[in-house]
């Protein structure tokens, strides 16, 4: 499943479901702690992904595990 995220200038990662959702400015599905969640330390994010989600960009990725118990 593909999902949007985006990291603040904190650090925490936001996660929404679509683009649209971001783009209407819905509150993130999920959010964490960027270097705490194992889940997201072990993410496969490409070189390009990691290097725009460091810019603060808005980037497709593939689900991490936080929606595998959800509909």
């Amino acid at each position: 499943m593909k999902v949007w995220a985006r990291i603040n200038h904190v650090g925490w990662v936001h996660l929404w479901r679509t683009r649209e959702a971001f783009e209407a400015a819905e509150p993130s599905a999920h959010f964490l702690h960027g270097k705490t969640d194992p889940r997201w330390v072990e993410a496969s994010l490409t070189p390009g992904q990691r290097q725009r989600l460091e810019a603060g960009d808005l980037v497709e990725i593939e689900d991490p595990g936080f929606f595998d118990d959800e509909d």
